[in-house]
């Protein structure tokens, strides 16, 4: 058992176990959407975890595995007492045979011990520095995607300013269309109103002119008639005989 000696304790300290418990709560990954190599960073974390769980699982087998041997010389010890008592005889021996028994288990648990710890160890140690530059490598990441999110929530917002900029403006120029577009509209209809006007001006004058026509043609037709006749006239005159 000499060689046992630097091998700590089978039992870890309650520091230890409430560091760990401590650790295990205030030290999990924040989860985020908006990076996939976050999610993969949680994962592979989990695997690493999940390692480290069953090495500890493994402990708890062979602790348990010694739990069991202590009480078997629990139960011996028992038994002794038992014998003792019905019996009072080879009391020596028998404690002689029952503290060698004793020796031999613990000497057994410091070997299941000792072997377990030995071939986790480095596996234990890897696994927490593992876990320890993820943290590490997780937390520089979180500072880095803060300043994204603070970065694009800045230019997001600056986008927001000017899009109300540019609504309001858009508004502004829009009423003013809309009073421009009031005033071209009533300004077309006066002209439709005067158009409308000189049409009938147009048509009144239009009817005036062939009633005037007419009244040509009329009178035109008039004075034909009294050329004939006066043609007519004129030869009747030249054909009589002279008086």
């Amino acid at each position: 058992m000499a060689e046992n000696e630097n091998i700590p304790s089978i039992k870890p300290d309650q520091d230890d176990v409430a560091s760990y418990r401590r650790s295990g709560r205030s030290e999990a990954p924040k989860q985020s959407n908006f990076n996939g190599m976050l999610v993969f960073v949680i994962v592979l974390m989990a695997i690493m975890m999940g390692v480290g769980g069953y090495t500890i699982y493994e402990l708890q087998e062979r602790l348990a595995r010694s739990d069991e041997l202590l009480e078997q010389s629990k139960e011996n010890i028992r038994q002794l007492d038992s014998r003792l008592a019905a019996t009072g005889t080879d009391v020596s021996k028998t404690f002689q045979d029952l503290k060698a028994q004793v020796e031999t288990n613990f000497s057994e648990i410091d070997k299941l011990w000792a072997v377990s710890y030995r071939q986790n160890r480095p596996d234990i140690q890897k696994n927490v520095r593992a876990i320890a530059e993820l943290k590490d490598d997780l937390g520089g990441k979180m500072i880095t995607m803060d300043a994204s999110v603070k970065q694009m929530t800045g230019q997001y917002q600056s986008m927001l300013n000017e899009l109300t900029t540019l609504r309001e403006g858009l508004l502004q120029d829009n009423e003013e269309l809309i009073t421009e577009i009031a005033l071209l509209r009533g300004q077309v209809q006066d002209q439709a109103v005067a158009q409308e006007a000189e049409k009938r001006n147009l048509n009144t004058l239009t009817r005036e002119m062939k009633e005037t026509q007419e009244a040509i043609d009329s009178i035109d037709q008039y004075r034909l008639q009294i050329n004939q006749r006066l043609i007519e006239l004129q030869n009747q005159i030249q054909g009589s005989p002279s008086l």
